[in-house]
């Protein structure tokens, strides 16, 4: 068993940071407590107290009440978190909520969008290339003029960005983290580092917290992360109703979409 260390300061903390890189350690927890949600998605973001997803006939919506309400556009990929409200068309084309519509931002195309961030975004393209925008541009577009997307170096398939950094996972399923992200440099440090295991997709919390799926389903969440380790120490296999295509964390719920549509509310 290997480590990699370094001390590094973290909102004037000293913290010693070990990233696992020679064992893949994996819990296994109960079953999740769980309940079903009308409606059937194919994708579903949570975060800043709101649910949105992408219904199996491509409409954006978005969870209010016990229902799912139109959001008044098809498209493939929706994102809501402290960034506001983000999509990604059917044509790829990025989309930004303002003023109760959408706004096309120009230029821009990609097929992942992630809005959790404090307060920017991050997203990959169809090439997996990944780009971001930091919080000023994200802040104050409103349509007028070209928005600034900021090329990051890598090759991903999903990215997703919480306050401890940022999660991704490259066309094998192999998954990494970026750090000294935040709304004033979204791009980071010039360094990956690699996670034990292989997921699909992950996807991080407002809160810090990272759930990702695997290839067969199987839904797992990262152990032990924090602002002192932002890398957690092992993976937590979680006992879920149904086989999971997508999952998102917000303010204590795990959401999860069952590869045959269904949607699941569990309590964490």
């Amino acid at each position: 068993m290997r480590f990699v260390g370094s001390l590094i300061n973290m909102e004037g903390r000293g913290c010693v940071l070990c990233l696992l890189v020679g064992c893949l350690l994996v819990s296994v927890a109960g079953a999740l407590q769980c309940r079903a949600v009308p409606g059937s998605l194919k994708q579903i973001d949570a975060g800043a107290g709101r649910v949105c997803g992408v219904d199996n006939a491509d409409n954006l919506v978005s969870y209010q009440g016990n229902s799912w309400v139109s959001l008044a556009m098809k498209g493939k990929h929706v994102s809501v978190g402290p960034a506001g409200l983000w999509s990604v068309s059917l044509a790829s084309l990025v989309f930004k909520w303002l003023g109760g519509r959408w706004i096309r931002v120009q230029p821009g195309s990609l097929i992942q969008i992630d809005a959790g961030g404090d307060k920017f975004v991050v997203g990959v393209n169809a090439a997996n290339s990944i780009f971001c925008l930091n919080s000023g541009p994200v802040l104050h577009y409103a349509g007028l003029g070209n928005i600034p997307w900021i090329n990051v170096a890598g090759s991903l398939k999903y990215y997703s960005c919480g306050p401890f950094g940022c999660w991704g996972v490259n066309r094998l399923d192999q998954i990494f983290v970026k750090l000294d992200v935040s709304g004033d440099s979204c791009r980071g440090s010039d360094r990956w580092y690699p996670i034990q295991g292989s997921l699909s997709l992950v996807e991080v919390g407002s809160d810090g917290s990272v759930y990702g799926v695997n290839r067969n389903g199987v839904v797992f969440k990262r152990v032990g992360i924090d602002a002192c380790n932002p890398f957690g120490s092992r993976w937590w296999a979680l006992r879920a109703a149904g086989v999971a295509r997508h999952v998102s964390y917000d303010r204590g719920i795990l959401w999860i979409v069952c590869k045959d549509g269904r949607v699941q509310r569990c309590q964490v």
